[in-house]
């Protein structure tokens, strides 16, 4: 009975289902068919002998990695610099979100949204060569108005001293606007009786937003916080290819570049399967604990 009455429901709404049939076949097939591919790092992969060809290698490649002299490095590393971007960089689209809420003339709020979203549209290739013209001690502008006031020119790029402030920011400076969309869109929601029932309360514009505008997106935010926490092993592939040289090497290799530079580089297929099945293992890990701690302190889970 219960089998019967779900097939009707789901035949009275088949148009809306098939509008689930593009997103359910893109994620089959580079999503799920790529899963037959994890076999590799298990395999001492040849490409004469393919995925089921090669012969089997148990967890070679996995101890080759964790005997590595810098894995742990590389391993820190990529923490710290997601846990920054984690912690400094989440915040600020919700910031951005409720401060442009805020504003009242159209025109303006217009002309800043444009402005925040373009840096998502532009290569990490762009943004860097951008930044190497900004920045460079030899004629940059950045350094000339620092020269105005005294200041001797300062080499940012490929220096650890600068190297976390260049990385986090160039890293929010890209993401704050597109990130920022979907904040907009939640506090758009909020009912507006809200906002009256708190201004006839003598609530001022800080009050409306601590106890109107945050509790409104506050759902949202631990929903996309959850997901966030997903990509700790993964402290961003081009950024960090471009952005980090042999000066920085010691604070600025990570498991994104040591896998591409593995597996493409130096054609060690296998062991770069390893170490992004261990990333995703612990990213799995990561979102399933967060999102039980998420549901039990507020009530809110992705599942």
């Amino acid at each position: 009975m219960a089998g019967s009455q779900l097939r009707k429901r789901l035949w009275q709404h088949k148009i809306f289902y098939l509008f689930l049939l593009p997103g359910v076949v893109w994620f089959f097939i580079f999503s799920y068919v790529p899963l037959y591919g994890v076999q590799v790092a298990f395999r001492d992969f040849t490409f004469s002998g393919g995925f089921t060809g090669s012969p089997w290698a148990g967890w070679k490649y996995f101890e080759q990695f964790f005997s590595y002299y810098q894995s742990t490095d590389i391993i820190r590393n990529t923490i710290i610099i997601s846990l920054m971007k984690l912690l400094i960089g989440f915040p600020m689209p919700i910031i951005l979100a409720i401060l442009l809420n805020e504003v009242t003339k159209v025109k303006f709020k217009k002309t800043v949204q444009t402005l925040t979203y373009l840096p998502y549209f532009v290569s990490w290739i762009v943004v860097v060569t951008l930044m190497q013209r900004l920045l460079t001690p030899s004629g940059g502008p950045v350094n000339e108005l620092l020269g105005l006031f005294g200041v001797e020119p300062i080499q940012f790029l490929n220096n650890t001293t600068w190297f976390y402030q260049i990385i986090i920011g160039s890293d929010i400076w890209k993401g704050i606007g597109w990130s920022s969309i979907i904040y907009m869109a939640a506090i758009a929601g909020v009912d507006q009786q809200l906002y009256e029932a708190a201004k006839i309360d003598g609530a001022g514009r800080f009050r409306q937003i601590w106890h109107v505008t945050l509790p409104g997106i506050r759902n949202i935010a631990v929903i996309l916080f959850i997901l966030s926490t997903g990509s700790l092993m993964s402290a961003g592939y081009e950024q960090l290819l471009l952005l980090n040289g042999p000066a920085t090497a010691a604070i600025g290799s990570v498991l994104d570049v040591h896998v591409i530079s593995s597996g493409l580089s130096q054609g060690r297929l296998s062991y770069a399967a390893a170490v992004g099945l261990f990333q995703s293992l612990i990213a799995l890990i990561l979102i399933v604990t967060v999102n039980r701690i998420a549901r039990k302190v507020s009530d809110v889970s992705l599942f």
